[in-house]
């Protein structure tokens, strides 16, 4: 008994088509999974600045005591450098604390002293900055005291502002300072002070 030619036809092309729509379908879920996943990743959040960030500071430092008699421990102009160590408890507040030596002519009750010595400074400081991830700077607030010594004992309050640029984001900054220095008054010249600037490299861990 002869087939139809067009019935065996229509029956293997049946199982290729419902093979070709199965595979179809499954290529097709696949691309919107994909593409679900795609859609609902989020991006990893980079921050220049953290919380619980330890910071080392290396500076070099300048002070303009140009006055005889409203100068602390230095006349004229010292120059020196230091270093610092930095912990902020959020990415707003921190504190920190440094040691620095300046070369100086001394201040003292002669005031035609022109002898150069080191002035050996310990400060610590309450540090309020306010960071920016997108420009990787923050400026900052800090204040504080501290002693220094010249062959005399001296005790300080002061209270400055400053910049810092992360340009190796959670690694590495620069930053600049500066102060103004309060000493109480000495030698019967009344209120001793002076203004003090640093600027540095700064890691942070």
């Amino acid at each position: 008994m002869k087939q139809n030619p067009s019935i065996t036809m229509k029956s293997a092309l049946i199982p290729a088509i419902a093979a070709l729509a199965l595979a179809t379908n499954a290529y097709a879920g696949q691309q919107v999974s994909s593409g679900a996943s795609k859609q609902f990743k989020q991006p990893v959040e980079s921050l220049c600045f953290n919380s619980g960030e330890w910071q080392f500071d290396l500076f070099g430092t300048y002070v303009d005591g140009n006055s005889p008699e409203h100068a602390g421990p230095v006349r004229d102009h010292g120059w020196g450098g230091g270093i610092g160590v930095n912990y902020f408890v959020s990415r707003f507040i921190g504190f920190g604390v440094e040691g620095y030596w300046l070369d100086a002519r001394e201040n003292g009750s002669v005031s035609s002293s022109t002898s150069r010595r080191t002035v050996h400074n310990a400060t610590g400081s309450i540090i309020a900055r306010y960071p920016s991830d997108t420009t990787c700077v923050a400026p900052y607030l800090f204040l504080g005291g501290g002693v220094h010594a010249d062959g005399d004992n001296w005790a300080s309050g002061h209270a400055g502002l400053g910049v810092e640029f992360r340009f190796l984001p959670e690694r590495m900054s620069f930053f600049t300072d500066a102060r103004w220095t309060y000493f109480g008054d000495r030698y019967g010249h009344g209120d001793q002070n002076n203004m003090v600037s640093r600027a540095g490299i700064r890691f942070a861990f």
